[in-house]
């Protein structure tokens, strides 16, 4: 294992909660530092995918006095468009339009309160699904890479517009180039699992030369019906592992390099 790359679905709440709140750093948030307490012991890079709305709440609402700490700290720490809002499947019909408009207003916004620099060229899509059509407007939104969920050999399954020749490709940790976007697959849902089930799945990854570990926000707040009192340990215990392998973080931008794609 040489590199790895992390992120995390479905944030929104940490925004909210800053906007609302009265903190002089982002990173006085709970949730966000967790991030700034990981990143300085293992040098992570973290790819937060974002919700445009959640409730009365939208990303147009959230402030830009933070705008200097995102663009300051954007070499370890990247945002990214996830979806409009939790909807299960929101994107598996979706035409061009609704797509592009959905993510290039939340590019926007991202520009606005947290800079240019801090706006990630990757993403995971929300449940892994989208048309031909939703694949052209990620392209046009200036997207190059896209995550997905591919299962396993055993178990395979497919995420947007990949045919099987790809989905092979991506099970043995290669990227697959498709219509002008890299593809590649998480291997590790790390909230799926317990501690010791992720450092079993991370032994068992250990001939890959790059592997792909994400979880959610949610999982991290006491009030959510599935709360994981142990989020933080339980990243730790991945990142410890990864650095004992000698495997540095990476964003998946940066893995997708030059490419031709």
């Amino acid at each position: 294992m040489k590199t790895f790359c992390f992120t995390v679905d479905d944030n929104i709440r940490c925004l909210k909660e800053l906007n609302e709140g009265d903190f002089s750093s982002i990173f006085e948030h709970p949730y966000l530092g967790v991030y700034r307490r990981l990143h300085d012991k293992y040098d992570l890079k973290i790819q937060l995918n974002l919700f445009y709305e959640a409730g009365d709440f939208n990303l147009s609402r959230f402030t830009d006095k933070y705008r200097g700490e995102w663009a300051k700290n954007a070499d370890w720490l990247k945002l990214s468009f996830h979806a409009r809002a939790e909807k299960s499947r929101i994107y598996e019909s979706s035409d061009y339009a609704e797509v592009f408009d959905d993510l290039s207003r939340t590019n926007r916004e991202i520009i606005r309160f947290a800079s240019e620099s801090a706006l990630a060229r990757t993403t995971t899509i929300h449940y892994c699904l989208a048309t031909e059509g939703g694949i052209r407007a990620v392209r046009e939104c200036g997207l190059i890479g896209l995550l997905g969920l591919y299962g396993t050999p055993d178990e395979p399954r497919s995420s947007y517009t990949s045919d099987k020749s790809d989905g092979d490709k991506i099970r043995r940790g290669e990227i697959a180039i498709r219509d002008g976007i890299a593809y590649s697959g998480v291997d590790i849902v790390l909230n799926s699992y317990s501690k010791e089930e992720n450092l079993a799945r991370l032994e068992e990854l250990s001939w890959r030369e790059h592997i792909n570990v994400m979880i959610h926000e949610q999982y991290f707040y006491p009030d959510y019906p599935k709360y994981q009192s142990d989020f933080e340990e339980k990243l730790d215990a991945v990142f410890a592992l990864l650095a004992q392998k000698g495997a540095r973080s990476m964003f998946f931008e940066e893995r997708i390099g030059d490419k031709e794609i």
